[in-house]
């Protein structure tokens, strides 16, 4: 079946090229390597013409931020109240720029600053479960590492797979484990980019240890926070693709591999920040929490019916699922007034 439209011409938007790999007989006693599969790469001439256009629509007098938010699905707040000279430059009008097929908002980049800190927000990202390529959904973080921006901070929507958070927890992510990249879908495959960095970069301290315990300070310094009931934990988070959800049993497994929280965004922007060597910081929102355990036996249903005993009910998914935090609804809010605290202090 053919690719949708708009993701065609999204492709060819952002230049994205197939490496094929030659065929064993045409490389033989060559000394040449075959790829077993096509590349999709794009070319790094296109990242650099997107900054300089990016750049171009910028005031003379506007600086060029080093801190840039990543506005998560239903938290872009924080690009609403941004302070100063304003600069929105939409999606469509940057080269190499993919549109969201997911979200009603429009995909922008608004220039601001928050309490004298020039910054710039995503609003609007790309997910893999839309089709895109791992280099288009990642494209804009490396097109503002261009540019200069040395910190980038995330915010995210998540789902609970650990007993220990509620609905309406803040969460500070310290790790990942990511599905798809140990199974080999890595935004860093392809042609390095050696310009932002090493081909092969250790992912230790990816969620930048300092930025994290800057989190924690301004969270219990802040007594207002504390007495609302705000609850700010670190937990692990597992990427998945999505955009389905977790079984019970994947649920289980995960737990196993010992993350907290899931979601299917997130982490291919955040490989392609720390390979560029930017400081990272995500904060995410629990707007949904999994089931906990096994799927119910039906044999065990129908003994029990049989002997008239009890039979387990099955939890809602409206319940587990779906929608804003029943507990601290205000929960987004106060995610955007700690994400504005924190950039004051970079």
């Amino acid at each position: 079946m053919d690719p949708p439209a708009s993701l065609s011409l999204a492709a060819k938007a952002l230049n994205i090229t197939t490496l094929s790999g030659s065929s064993p007989a045409a490389t033989q006693g060559t000394g040449a390597c075959h790829s077993p599969r096509p590349i999709e790469t794009i070319p790094h001439s296109v990242y650099e013409s997107a900054a300089k256009h990016v750049q171009s629509h910028l005031a003379a007098n506007t600086a060029i931020p080093q801190v840039a938010i990543m506005c998560g699905r239903g938290l872009q707040g924080t690009a609403d109240k941004l302070e100063g000279p304003i600069t929105i430059i939409p999606f469509t009008s940057i080269p190499g720029f993919a549109i969201s097929t997911a979200i009603s908002t429009a995909g922008k980049l608004v220039f601001g600053e928050i309490r004298g800190t020039p910054v710039v927000c995503i609003v609007g990202r790309c997910h893999y479960y839309e089709g895109y390529a791992m280099k288009q959904i990642t494209f804009p973080v490396r097109v503002l590492a261009l540019l200069g921006v040395r910190t980038l901070v995330v915010t995210a929507a998540l789902s609970a797979i650990a007993s220990g958070l509620e609905l309406g927890d803040l969460v500070v992510v310290k790790d990942h484990v990511s599905l798809p990249t140990l199974a080999g879908l890595n935004p860093l495959i392809g042609p390095n980019f050696e310009k932002l960095g090493p081909r092969m970069p250790s992912m230790h301290n990816t969620y930048t240890f300092a930025l994290r315990k800057l989190a924690f300070s301004v969270y219990l310094e802040d007594k207002d926070m504390l007495k609302r009931g705000v609850r700010l934990k670190e937990a692990v988070y597992c990427y998945t693709t999505g955009p389905s959800s977790e079984t019970r049993a994947e649920c289980m497994a995960l737990r196993a591999l010992g993350a907290e929280v899931v979601g299917s965004s997130t982490v291919p922007e955040v490989i392609v920040a720390h390979h560029a060597g930017l400081d990272v910081l995500c904060l995410g929102v629990v707007t949904s929490v999994a089931a906990q355990g096994a799927e119910p036996s039906a044999e065990d249903a129908v003994r029990a019916q049989m002997e008239g005993r009890a039979t387990p009910a099955l939890d809602s998914d409206d319940d587990l699922r779906m929608g804003l935090p029943r507990k601290g609804g205000q929960r987004p809010n106060e995610l955007n007034h700690l994400v504005q605290h924190i950039v004051e202090r970079l």
